[in-house]
């Protein structure tokens, strides 16, 4: 659980507790595969890393920042963020926002504008490992829509939303979402499990300290 300034809780440890993921399971499902799970949530991390970096470089002029790719991988991802880039002017980057209202912080990806639109919008690499290109997942847009919507409730945003997933072909896919009341609605209902997380993670913190 991640926990901003002392007080508030991430977006994303929000939605880990409205949504525990079962970490044993996933790794006997690995297992059953035979696949590194390890190596799996590395990749998966580095890609991100690398296609947040690379995006927000483009977006300040300062492409030459962004480190040569050491692989075909990178390389498919580098070209489709530069396509993407193309396409949509990137606003603003790597943004923190906080909610006192309901406890919790969070850093969205950008703000993107297509000319006629602006979107609040989040970059995915769903499947960053696998061999085969990512379709789409149900489930996982889910997720980018519950994550999104807190992001937009903190900015009182009230234009739209967007989750940009870039896929280890080269190629990307952007999909417009709605803005989901229920997650917020569970935030807000929930504020006694997430203010308890919050000190449970304070606690935690002072005792590793003494």
């Amino acid at each position: 659980m991640r926990i901003y300034d002392g007080k508030y809780l991430s977006v994303t440890s929000i939605l880990e507790l409205k949504n525990p993921f079962n970490e044993e399971t996933y790794k006997k499902w690995c297992q059953k595969q035979g696949l590194d799970h390890e190596k799996i949530t590395k990749t998966s991390q580095i890609i991100g890393s690398k296609v947040s970096e690379h995006i927000e470089n483009l977006s300040h002029g300062l492409e030459w920042l962004t480190a040569p790719c050491t692989d075909y991988l990178e390389e498919a991802y580098k070209e489709g963020v530069e396509d993407f880039v193309g396409e949509y002017e990137v606003e603003a980057s790597e943004v923190e926002v906080v909610c006192e209202e309901l406890n919790y912080a969070g850093r969205f990806d950008g703000i993107i504008f297509d000319g006629k639109k602006r979107y609040l919008a989040d970059w995915k690499t769903y499947g960053a490992w696998k061999k085969e290109p990512y379709k789409r997942d149900s489930k996982k847009i889910k997720s980018a829509r519950e994550q999104l919507s807190l992001y937009a409730h903190a900015l009182d945003w009230e234009e739209g939303l967007a989750v940009v997933v870039f896929k280890n072909d080269g190629t990307w896919d952007f999909e417009e979402l709605e803005f989901d009341e229920d997650v917020v609605k569970w935030v807000r209902e929930n504020q006694e499990l997430i203010l308890s997380t919050i000190q449970n993670e304070k606690n935690k913190r002072l005792e590793e300290e003494v």
